[in-house]
């Protein structure tokens, strides 16, 4: 899958203090919304390993969405279900170039799709909570969870009219936002919006 995002470790030169951010793989822009998350995870005393590991699968949802051209804001039902069912079949990355072709796929088990899928549904309620990510998003994310531990033929789709876009819906201010974004408020101490020169390109683990 082509990487249009990345998560990495940035360092200040003002203060010196390390965080993980998720960045435009080809500009090094922040991506606002995702960043704010992650400072959100520090400011609840969350440890560098926790914000490392959803910064990798926050990433890998990015880029699952722009792939598929879904609006990362408001997902559909099916869009995460699909995005579940492909954690599962679809092969990882081999672990280094010198792995041999012959050698036999891994994939990620269930245990790990259910990771990802959480720190999803976390950020997508934590945006819900700020306005950038519609009410009816967070009540969908909701619906989904509950379905995930019910019988399948239990849960439906989503109605035509829950895939409706509401007319009161706020759009999220995108990629490069001005510094009127109320995401911003969440990114104190970082000086730049974007990746500083100093940034140490350490991706996620693969396996998110």
């Amino acid at each position: 899958m082509e990487q249009n995002y990345v998560a990495e470790r940035s360092i200040s030169p003002s203060t010196g203090v390390e965080r993980w951010v998720v960045a435009d793989a080809r500009t090094f822009d922040l991506h606002v919304e995702v960043c704010a998350f992650l400072a959100g995870l520090r400011s609840k005393g969350r440890s560098p390993n926790t914000e490392r590991v959803y910064a990798g699968r926050l990433a890998l949802y990015l880029n699952y969405c722009a792939q598929r051209r879904i609006e990362w804001w408001r997902p559909g039902f099916m869009a995460l279900s699909g995005l579940q069912q492909w954690l599962v079949t679809t092969p990882l990355p081999a672990r280094s170039r010198r792995c041999p072709t012959t050698a036999a796929p891994r994939y990620r088990s269930q245990g790990t799709a259910n990771a990802v899928m959480t720190a999803v549904t976390d950020f997508l309620r934590f945006g819900a909570l700020l306005g950038w990510v519609p009410a009816q998003t967070a009540g969908l994310v909701s619906e989904w969870m509950l379905c995930r531990s019910r019988p399948p033929h239990s849960c439906r789709p989503e109605s035509s009219r829950s895939r409706r876009p509401s007319a009161a819906a706020p759009v999220p201010t995108r990629l490069g936002a001005p510094d009127a974004h109320p995401a911003r408020a969440f990114l104190g101490g970082l000086d730049s919006p974007r990746i500083l020169p100093v940034c140490i390109n350490l991706p996620a683990q693969s396996t998110v």
